[in-house]
C-alpha cells in the first residue's frame, strides 16, 4: 500500500519541475490508487496449484478427467490447441499433425502455465480479488470442479458472499468478495467443496475412491494459506512506478508485472466457461 507521497517507489514530488507542477492536481488520483493497490497474484498461485495437481502423466480408471498431466486434462489441452496460440505453446509435441494423449504426455510445465492463467485465473477475474487465499480457493475450485452444471459452483460462491446468483463473476460479486470477511468466505467455500465432493460420490459410486484425495487437496491448500497468513490479510500489489498525470486522463498509473507466456483424479471432465 502507498503509505505516503514521499514513499512511492521510484518517484517523489521533488523529482522534477513537472512533478511539482502536477502533484497538487493529481494527488486525489494517487489517493484513489492507494486504496486499490491490492491484488491476488497468479505467480504465487501457480506453484500451489502444481503441488496439489502433481507433475505426472496419468490415466486413471473412472477419473472423469481422463488422461491428465500437471492437472490439465486431455479435453482441455486439445481445446487449447484448437482455439488458442499454438505458435507460442506448440501442442503437437510429436509433430505428427494430430493432437493425441501422447502430446499431453510429452508436454512440460511451462506449456500449461498460460492455460491456467488465461482459461482459469483470468476468467475468474482473480487479479481483481484482493485476498490471495480467497482468489486461489475460487480458481482452484474451477480448475478442479469446473463451473458446475448451470454454473452451480459460481452461484454457490455468490450465495456465500450474498449477491444475486446469476453464475457470472462481475463487479457486484467481486465487490462482495473484497468487502466481505475473507476468512469466512474462504472457509465457507471449503465447506461447500467438501459437500459437493461428498454428494458426487453418493451419486457416482465409482468416484468414491477419489474422495480422500479430494479432501487432502483442500487440506494441503488450506495449510499453505494459513501458514502464510494469507486467509486474513490482503496481498500487496507489486507495482513499479506511479506516474503523475493530468487528472482528466484516468488510465493506468501503475502496471502490475504480468507473466511472459511460455517463459517463466478430477470431478470436472473439461467443462467450458462458454
Amino acid at each position: 500500500m502507498l503509505r505516503s507521497n514521499s514513499g512511492i517507489s521510484g518517484w517523489t514530488p521533488k523529482e522534477s519541475e513537472f512533478s511539482k507542477r502536477y502533484f497538487q492536481k493529481t494527488k486525489w488520483l494517487l489517493l484513489i490508487i492507494s486504496f486499490n493497490a491490492q491484488s491476488a497474484d497468479f505467480e504465487a498461485f501457480f506453484p500451489h496449484l502444481i503441488k496439489v495437481e502433481g507433475t505426472f502423466f496419468t490415466v486413471t480408471q473412472y477419473d472423469a478427467g481422463g488422461a491428465t498431466k500437471f492437472g490439465v486434462t486431455y479435453a482441455v489441452y486439445k481445446t487449447w490447441y484448437d482455439g488458442k496460440i499454438m505458435e507460442v505453446v506448440p501442442c503437437d509435441k510429436d509433430r505428427n499433425g494430430k493432437i493425441t494423449t501422447n502430446d499431453l504426455r510429452l508436454t512440460v510445465l511451462h506449456d500449461v502455465k498460460p492455460i491456467y492463467k488465461t482459461q482459469y485465473w483470468d476468467i475468474c477475474k482473480a487479479d481483481l480479488i484482493e485476498n490471495q487465499a480467497v482468489a486461489e480457493n475460487i480458481v482452484d475450485m474451477v480448475v478442479h470442479c469446473g463451473v458446475g452444471y448451470d454454473r452451480s459452483h459460481i452461484k454457490a460462491l455468490q450465495r456465500i458472499v450474498g449477491v444475486n446468483q446469476d453464475g457470472k463473476i462481475g463487479p457486484k460479486t467481486l465487490r462482495a468478495i473484497n468487502q466481505g470477511n475473507s476468512s469466512k468466505i474462504y472457509n465457507d467455500l471449503v465447506k461447500y467443496r467438501k459437500s459437493f465432493y461428498k454428494k458426487l460420490t453418493l451419486k457416482k459410486r465409482t468416484q468414491k475412491k477419489f474422495l480422500k484425495g479430494w479432501y487432502k487437496r483442500l487440506s494441503i491448500l488450506k495449510s499453505i494459506h494459513y501458514s502464510h497468513d494469507e486467509v486474513t490479510k490482503l496481498s500487496p500489489l507489486g507495482f513499479s512506478r506511479v506516474v503523475p498525470m493530468d487528472s482528466n486522463l484516468v488510465y493506468g498509473c501503475f502496471q502490475k508485472t504480468t507473466e511472459q507466456i511460455g517463459f517463466t483424479g478430477h470431478p470436472n471432465s473439461g467443462q467450458s466457461w462458454y
